[in-house]
């Protein structure tokens, strides 16, 4: 599988040079922002950390970012273009609606796997981080991009159910279950507050997430008589 590019800021082929440079120094604020964020605090950092560690004048983060709120709200972007990027992959992947489901959620995990930082800022963001007072916008696009998520499985959970694959459930409440499941299943070993599970153990309880959710989801097994099986 060919691995997804991780900087959201890398222009196509097409730009000019300096469009280049430009996204090339955005994502050095980004990436040096990251490792600050979540390793000293976001309150705590200053722009001064930020450039030296991006090397970069501090007048360009202000530039490009224009406050150190906002470069929290561009790792906050980044980190939802990958995701969505992990899942869309994933979903392409299926040929009915359940393979659908099950490569999102296999594209959600690979995006945590890949990128544990950016599934933090994601789903575990820093207790210090801007209130939404004064950066309304991650916040916002963060419960948005839920929101897409959930409405699009709960589209397969339908078109599973009409194609006779999914029992007769209530799509939009399924899909949100079957969301935070899974999403909670990774967080106990990837997420900051783990179980402290090997990685052994972990594969172990995806295996069995997988089971259990699929076959929550899945009709059952009729023979030609019309009995279950």
């Amino acid at each position: 599988m060919t691995p997804i590019n991780t900087a959201s800021t890398s222009p196509p082929a097409t730009t000019t040079r300096t469009e280049r440079r430009k996204a090339r120094t955005a994502a050095a604020i980004l990436d040096a922002a990251e490792q600050l964020f979540l390793s000293r605090g976001f309150g705590v950092t200053t722009m001064e950390d930020i450039s030296e560690e991006a090397d970069v004048a501090v007048g360009s983060i202000y530039a490009h970012f224009g406050s150190k709120d906002g470069v929290y709200t561009g790792l906050i972007d980044r980190a939802l273009d990958l995701d969505k990027r992990y899942c869309d992959e994933g979903f392409e992947s299926g040929t009915n609606p359940v393979e659908q489901l099950i490569g999102l959620s296999e594209g959600y995990l690979r995006f945590a796997r890949a990128h544990p930082g950016y599934f933090r800022f994601f789903r575990f963001p820093p207790t210090d981080r801007p209130s939404e007072a004064a950066a309304p916008q991650p916040a916002e696009r963060v419960a948005q991009r839920i929101r897409e998520e959930t409405e699009r499985m709960a589209g397969r959970v339908r078109a599973a159910i009409e194609e006779g694959i999914a029992r007769p459930v209530d799509p939009d409440s399924t899909a949100t279950f079957l969301w935070a499941a899974w999403d909670g299943v990774i967080a106990c070993h990837l997420g900051p507050a783990n179980m402290n599970l090997t990685d052994a153990e972990f594969e172990a309880v995806l295996d069995r997430a997988r089971e259990v959710l699929a076959l929550g989801l899945l009709a059952p097994a009729t023979s030609s008589e019309g009995s279950e099986r």
